[in-house]
């Protein structure tokens, strides 16, 4: 092994060695002492030692953008924040951190301040209610961060190989400069959120909120994913995901989900959400890794809760579409009658008795006379 400028002390790489984070006798010993060498211009020893215990050596640089908070037991939090450590555990079991064992430090300080603004939630709206949405929280931060990580993989699959320990390492430090803004993206979403959904909001006061629901889905998608490489199958519904948040953002509308081939939309204007729906038809036909489209939009009461829509309504047409042609949309009686007759041609289809609906739904399929989003 080649010595390295700056060298690093002997008792410091040592204790690394002893710690078992240095082999002098690995074949990338001296990409090891190179990326140790760097580490000990920023943190002690044993910092290195505990923060690559909790998870890589080549992620401990990441630490000095981004230094968690002492850690504490679900005890010590119940005991400064004067709750029980049942009401601990139950938040965060909620947000999706399991507590193994209430007396282990196993959570950052910060828990504290979350227990008085859960407290709030549960004097305001009620426990259930308050679960409900925290659960929705550690959801959504969760999949936020399973896309970044997927991002940073994808991103460092090319050159991956040619880097060494101290780049994967200096590669995870600018990851982690750039998550820690995402905080305050997110901070910015939710005001202007606030903002745009205040009809919204004045509809569940109301007591009834009517709102237009589109389901879309690729036709034949289990022989699809069966015969197309993964990385193209992974590549090509991201892309679907990504154009059809694009073609709902356009019209007002706005994705809810995607459920494995299946995108639901919601939109307050059903003729909007029906071109919505066309749209996203026709981005799937000219996508050449994607197969034909389909879907159904209808327009009534439904049920809004954790960030998610429910009812008979949504049953009905997610049941509809299955019975739309490849690239083609149908649509209930109460959207066909908000449709301006000079710009769509309705052609009807008559009653159709849906699984799990009660009555029969009248459908119809419907073609914009002029270019629609896509």
């Amino acid at each position: 092994m080649d010595e390295v400028d700056p060298p690093i002390d002997p008792a410091a790489l040592a204790a690394l060695r002893a710690a078992g984070l240095f082999d002098p006798d690995a074949p990338t010993a001296d990409q090891r002492v190179e990326l140790l060498a760097h580490l000990l211009e920023r943190f002690e020893v044993d910092e290195i030692v505990a923060w690559a215990a909790r998870s890589h050596v080549m992620g401990v640089a990441a630490r000095s953008v981004d230094r968690p908070p002492p850690l504490i037991s679900a005890v010590e939090a119940a005991d400064r924040a004067g709750v029980p450590v049942a009401t601990v555990v139950e938040m965060r079991q909620a947000l999706g951190f399991p507590v193994v064992d209430p007396q282990v430090p196993s959570m950052p300080e910060t828990v504290v301040e979350d227990l008085s603004t859960y407290l709030l939630g549960v004097e305001l709206f009620g426990r259930d209610d308050t679960l409900s949405f925290v659960r929705v929280l550690g959801w959504s931060t969760a999949r936020m961060m399973e896309a970044a990580r997927a991002m940073f993989g994808s991103s460092s699959e090319s050159g991956g190989q040619r880097r060494t320990e101290l780049e994967w390492s200096q590669a995870n430090e600018t990851a982690i400069a750039a998550w820690v803004q995402v905080g305050s993206i997110v901070q910015h979403l939710l005001t202007e959120q606030a903002l745009r959904d205040v009809g919204f909001v004045h509809s569940l006061m109301a007591g009834e909120l009517r709102s237009a629901v589109a389901f879309v889905d690729l036709v034949g998608s289990t022989s699809w994913a069966e015969d197309v490489d993964a990385s193209r199958h992974t590549a090509a519904l991201r892309r679907f995901e990504m154009q059809a948040a694009a073609v709902a953002a356009e019209h007002g509308a706005r994705l809810v989900k995607l459920i494995g081939d299946e995108a639901m939309v919601v939109g307050d204007d059903p003729g909007q959400l029906t071109e919505v729906a066309l749209g996203i038809c026709d981005l799937a036909e000219r996508d050449l890794d994607l197969p034909s489209a389909r879907g159904a939009v209808g327009f009534g009461v439904v049920t809004a809760r954790d960030g998610d829509y429910f009812g008979p309504l949504v049953n009905t047409v997610a049941r509809a579409g299955k019975l739309a042609v490849p690239g083609g949309v149908v649509v209930t009686a109460e959207v066909e009658r908000t449709l301006d007759p000079a710009s769509w041609e309705v052609e009807p289809l008559g009653l159709h008795d849906l699984s799990g609906v009660a009555e029969p739904v009248h459908l119809s399929r419907v073609v914009l006379r002029t270019p629609h989003v896509g």
